[in-house]
């Protein structure tokens, strides 16, 4: 189809798709998950009339991150139970020909505005791929791509994507994630617009120092309390004693943002955001009651797991409420809408030495508390692989092993008087949230037959209660039969 003036029509046809079988052994009962294929880093996280709209990066076609990115999309009354929705954008125009990349969204005029990175490779060549910052919008169920990128970057080129986007008083502004010294340190760019197609550089708001990796992916700038709070993920950061131990983190820095001069001032040093295994490409909103929520890519791409050879890969985390903690970290709440998914009690009281409990679909809200002057072990149990969760109290260090090479996470917590944890397990994952939030841990496993919850041999809690947690995800079966997930535009 011809493009005419500064739009493309999207017309429905349907997509070859090649990933066919979903085995259920590890698929998330009420985590996000791709009906099929590869899931990736979330893209736009928005409320549109009153429902909330997530995309995320995919690959309808493998379980691998090869090839070239779609953007998946899902609806929510209540960030937990879930419906697909057919594919929003589509690698389908010369200038994302590649990959319609990361980026995000806003709502503006009853209109969903997207800003995304389109990737388009060349083989053989050094550099080997260019990015450019591109511009669609959709109304109904229409999705309109400009013409052209609104920002080429030229001079930034090849590493230049994940645009933040936003609004304030009447002007546009995108963060974009880049590269610099010959792709050897990471920064953050900072671009204004009036119109949304003609854009131009107004600031460098942040780079790294020799600590950092090379490229800062998945900005986000927001004000939260009376500070604006800067997150954004990196490949290639320096293990610091127990922490960074992943080779992909996503960090978070404080500080103060200024309109009129363009500048961001650390308040300060940059904090690991999560403390576990799998957590990456985190993207927040403000919901219609005011709270700043973020979900994140349940996964890091250089991993591979069995769930590959079953069909589908990747999830994303369970939205989590941001606030500031009494000693102004940055803290991550367990949404209170988790009721939607909580299923019966199945256990509750005092816990002792050695009790366990089984959990239905291999799925679980497990409450611990307990005096922090007491270590405590918990036991995810199976016939093969599983976790290990302990604290200990003198060094108040709490250290999560999942076995096997590069299976430990450590972070350091002091609870209080009362440890309290709460642990969502679901199927093939994990996360760990201590006290109010200041500490987590997110973790995929991959567990054989049933699942087991028990409590160490020197372990005593006031508090050791189980409940089951539902299947949220509604219309998985009929959309992967019907495949309306796939109907593709041009």
């Amino acid at each position: 189809m011809q493009v005419s003036g500064t739009i493309c029509v999207l017309l429905t046809l349907v997509a070859v798709v090649t990933v066919k079988n979903i085995r259920d052994r590890f698929y998330p009962r009420y985590h996000l998950a791709a009906p099929r294929g590869w899931m990736g880093k979330p893209n736009g996280f928005v409320m549109f009339r009153g429902i909330h709209h997530l995309f995320y990066q995919f690959n309808p076609n493998s379980t691998r991150a090869s090839g070239a990115l779609y953007w998946g999309h899902a609806k929510s009354v209540n960030l937990f139970h879930w419906e697909h929705e057919p594919i929003a954008l589509y690698p389908d125009k010369w200038l994302d020909k590649s990959g319609a990349m990361a980026g995000t969204a806003i709502v503006e005029d009853d209109t969903i505005l997207i800003l995304y990175t389109g990737r388009i490779n060349h083989p053989g060549e050094d550099p080997d791929h260019e990015e450019h910052i591109c511009f669609a919008n959709q109304y109904g169920k229409q999705y309109y791509k400009h013409s052209l990128p609104v920002i080429e970057g030229n001079e930034h080129q090849p590493n230049f994507r994940d645009p933040y986007f936003w609004k304030y008083n009447n002007m546009s502004y995108a963060l974009i994630g880049s590269s610099f010294l010959n792709n050897t340190k990471c920064r953050i760019l900072l671009y204004q617009s009036q119109d949304r197609i003609h854009w131009s550089q107004i600031s460098v708001l942040y780079q790294s120092d020799e600590i950092l990796g090379n490229m800062c992916e998945s900005p986000n700038l927001f004000a939260l309390d009376d500070y604006y709070v800067l997150l954004f993920s990196v490949p290639g950061i320096k293990p610091d004693g127990i922490y960074y131990q992943n080779s992909y983190e996503s960090v978070y820095v404080i500080g103060d943002f200024n309109y009129k001069s363009y500048t961001f001032v650390p308040l300060t040093s940059v904090h690991e955001l999560d403390h576990g295994h799998d957590f990456y490409g985190p993207q927040t909103f403000i919901d219609d009651i005011g709270r700043r929520i973020l979900i994140a890519w349940f996964s890091v791409g250089t991993r591979d797991y069995p769930e590959n050879e079953d069909g589908f890969a990747g999830c994303m985390t369970m939205p989590r409420e941001l606030a500031f903690g009494r000693n102004h970290e940055l803290i991550q709440k367990p949404l209170a809408h988790s009721e939607h998914a909580r299923g019966p009690v199945v256990r509750r009281g005092l816990g002792r030495s050695n009790d366990s409990v089984i959990l239905p679909d291999r799925t679980g809200e497990i409450i611990i508390k307990s005096n922090s002057k007491r270590d405590v072990q918990v036991y995810i149990e199976s016939n093969k692989n599983g976790i290990v969760i302990t604290y200990n109290a003198k060094r108040k260090l709490i250290t999560l092993d999942r076995g096997g090479l590069d299976g430990i996470r450590r972070a350091n917590w002091n609870p209080g008087r009362r440890l309290r944890w709460i642990i969502y397990i679901d199927a093939s994952t994990v996360e760990l949230f201590c006290g109010n939030g200041e500490v987590t841990f997110t973790s995929r496993f991959f567990p054989s037959g049933t699942v087991t919850v028990r409590l160490g041999e020197l372990t005593q809690v006031h508090v050791f209660k189980v409940s089951e947690m539902q299947r949220t995800i509604h219309n998985i079966t009929s959309a992967r039969k019907k495949g309306f997930l796939f109907m593709k535009a041009h």
